[in-house]
């Protein structure tokens, strides 16, 4: 983000009659700047082809690609070394704008300008959480604000397969993510509404794990079939030829529908292959590679190569999460022109990544991951730098670190919205991704926190003028959240209040669905006692703006339970860095929870001595769709078991209430939950344990 101007700075006055001038090649965006000058300030700006405006657009071919000037003066001129620079150098412009009396004014000044990072990602989750296209377009003017450059839609995974494939229409037809598959028109649409803002779409199909939506679209093609104790659902047959060839065709059909991305992203990461050496393909693989019995891993890195070779037959480039390991000895050393993005440093040290030649996009954890309330503040991103790898943790001061001496390899970094409702992430992301956006623009460049608390102020205000048109402003909210993250939080009773600086009526909704013409209309604050999300937008007639909406979190005063930070046994499978204690420390965030796979596991808690219980509560991770079918053993000794819950047959979605089950009051030292099944995928996941005393 630019300096603020000084009040006593010498300005350009911008005229009623202001016109921008397109050079060649960059008449896409002198309608995009004219647009957002009207949704912002409310003017009408003309673009025209002559060079004789009062915003004049031209592309330098002998500066660098992302290299911009703009020079403020007698005319407001921005020269740049490609369309990219150039859009670049307008959202800078539109940033130093200032209102003046009754018109606009830009202060003199000569901004000469390019990144450190060539990286500058924001990665969406569409295939847990639907997200409307509307909301995408936020994003991408979220993205073209602070100039990220690109913007990853995490398009399939367990839940959902969002990219229409026309070879396999049957992968579309199954969804839980809330919505329906996109269609290639609207993924064509985005694509050139991003383009035009010089925002690349990055796609990423999920593959060989978190598959579980191709599995059970086509098992006959996709499922690692034969496997006991279980058959994988949620990772394909990649050792089954004919799905590697639909694999080839599902790459080639995403890389015709997002041509101008120069990647194509695999997933690659948390692939179960526990008992796939006892498929026939696999075996067949074996053989015809020479590999010996149980060489999934090999496998695996094998097919790393395959899909490096289709998406570079494409004319892209290869990125993958950091899921393969370190192996040196490998028959099928993982190619290093694969991007590899760093996001849990538990498979492959960043440090050896860079040490082993690889090129590193930093997507780490901590403080990079937004996942509902798990949202660290902007100075916590602030003081952060790409070199710096955090781990998992809900408290930032408990992180565990990794830090890069060499940055040479390090192409930029990513922020990762993951599981999060089209309704969270403007709100979510507009905090972050600007932190993170400096830091990787001019990491050298420090002027402290509170500068660019002061700078993020006027460019959030801006945002908002342009895709959050409506404002909310609560009262007696408890600030920070818990746990060092920034979202709004209260324990007792608050109020919001709704404004807009647009033309229209204020419309909304206090039930999460999203507002319409027949939503009731704003007159008074909003009274609000319990966990809400309001959702707005201005309605003037039947034309609706973008929509604003934030969720408002009712944090009660902690009740330990005879459970909270007791000691913890568990089966095998923890999904580092998920540990079991997590699910007993007092704490119902879905990010604080135990994971473990495949299913079926076990969680155990030992009180440390009798109590007489009468109560236990039980919370599975919930998403509004997926459920758990388990049961509860009991037991005053530790050798002596009685069932008290079965919930083996549930297919009743899991809920951030919670299954509360009571019963007489009995003497009860150790408390086992067998974890039977989850109906999203192979795994199972435990948010909270709480056991209660009889009174």
């Amino acid at each position: 983000m630019p300096p603020l101007a000084s009040q006593g700075a010498a300005q350009m006055f911008l005229p009623t009659e202001t016109t921008i001038s397109c050079g060649k090649g960059l008449e896409r965006i002198g309608p995009v700047l004219a647009a957002e000058a009207k949704e912002a300030f409310g003017v009408t700006w003309k673009v025209e082809t002559e060079q004789s405006g009062t915003i004049r657009l031209k592309i330098d071919k002998t500066m660098a690609p992302e290299e911009y000037h703009l020079t403020i003066g007698a005319h407001a001129i921005i020269e740049g070394g490609s369309y990219q620079a150039v859009a670049m150098a307008t959202a800078t412009l539109l940033q130093v704008v200032r209102p003046f009396k009754t018109g606009l004014v830009l202060p003199l000044n000569v901004i000469e300008d390019k990144p450190a990072s060539a990286y500058r990602g924001l990665m969406i989750d569409v295939a847990r959480k639907y997200h409307s296209i509307e909301t995408l377009k936020q994003c991408v003017e979220l993205c073209r604000l602070y100039k990220i450059r690109y913007l990853q839609l995490h398009l399939s995974d367990d839940q959902a397969f969002t990219f229409p494939s026309q070879a396999f229409p049957k992968i579309n037809q199954d969804t839980q993510n809330g919505g329906p598959a996109y269609t290639r028109q609207q993924l064509e649409d985005l694509v050139q509404y991003a383009d035009d803002r010089a925002v690349t779409i990055v796609p990423e199909i999920d593959l060989p794990g978190h598959s579980a939506a191709l599995v059970r679209a086509m098992p006959e093609l996709f499922k690692i079939a034969g496997t006991k104790p279980y058959e994988h659902g949620s990772t394909i047959n990649f050792a089954n030829p004919k799905a590697v060839e639909a694999v080839d065709t599902l790459v080639g059909e995403v890389c015709d529908v997002f041509k101008s991305s120069p990647y194509f992203h695999m997933g690659g990461d948390e692939a179960d292959m526990t008992y796939a050496d006892q498929n026939a393909d696999f075996q067949a693989a074996f053989k015809q590679l020479d590999l010996p019995p149980k060489s999934q891993g090999e496998l695996f890195r094998h097919f790393i190569g395959q899909v490096d070779d289709m998406v570079k037959k494409r004319g892209k480039q290869l990125i993958a999460w950091e899921g393969f390991t370190r192996n040196p000895d490998s028959k099928f050393p993982i190619p290093k022109d694969v991007l590899v993005m760093e996001f849990e440093s538990a498979y492959y040290q960043p440090t050896d990544l860079l040490a082993d030649g690889y090129t590193v996009i930093n997507a780490a954890w901590t403080p990079l991951y937004v996942v509902n309330k798990h949202v660290w503040s902007p100075q916590k991103v602030y003081e952060w730098n790409p070199a710096m790898f955090g781990r998992f943790s809900n408290v930032y001061a408990a992180t565990g670190w990794v830090a890069a001496t060499d940055r040479k390899n390090i192409l930029g970094a990513q922020i990762c919205a993951w599981e999060q409702p089209e309704y969270l992430e403007i709100t979510n992301l507009r905090r972050v991704v600007p932190a993170m956006s400096e830091r990787i623009w001019n990491p050298a460049f420090n002027e402290g926190y509170d500068d660019f608390a002061t700078r993020l102020k006027h460019t959030d205000e801006l945002l908002g003028l342009l895709i959050s048109p409506v404002d909310f402003t609560a009262t007696g909210l408890d600030q920070p959240g818990p746990d060092d993250f920034d979202i709004p939080t209260f324990s007792k009773p608050i109020t919001v209040e709704l404004a807009t600086k647009k033309k229209g009526d204020i419309r909304y909704t206090i039930d999460g669905t999203p507002p319409t013409a027949d939503s009731p209309k704003y007159a008074s604050a909003i009274a609000v006692s319990q966990t809400t999300t309001i959702r707005a937008a201005v309605f003037d007639g039947q034309s609706k703006s973008f929509e604003s909406s934030t969720t408002y979190y009712f944090v009660p005063p902690k009740q330990p339970n005879l459970a909270t930070n007791k000691r913890v046994y568990s089966s095998s499978g923890t999904q580092h860095p998920q540990e079991p204690q997590l699910a007993v420390d007092d704490n119902l965030d879905l990010t604080s929870s135990w994971w473990a796979g495949p299913a079926p596991q076990w969680l155990a808690v030992d009180l440390g001595k009798t109590y007489s219980v009468d109560r236990i509560e039980l919370f599975p991770y919930w998403d509004g769709k997926r459920y758990y079918q388990y049961t509860i053993d009991v037991s005053p000794d530790g050798q002596n078991w009685t069932t008290l819950v079965d919930r083996s047959k549930n297919t009743t979605p899991a809920t951030a209430q919670g299954d509360e089950h009571k019963f007489e009051a009995r003497p009860i030292r150790f408390v086992k939950v067998n974890m039977l099944k989850g109906s999203a995928n192979d795994s199972v996941h435990i948010v909270e344990l709480r056991v209660w005393e009889a009174k």
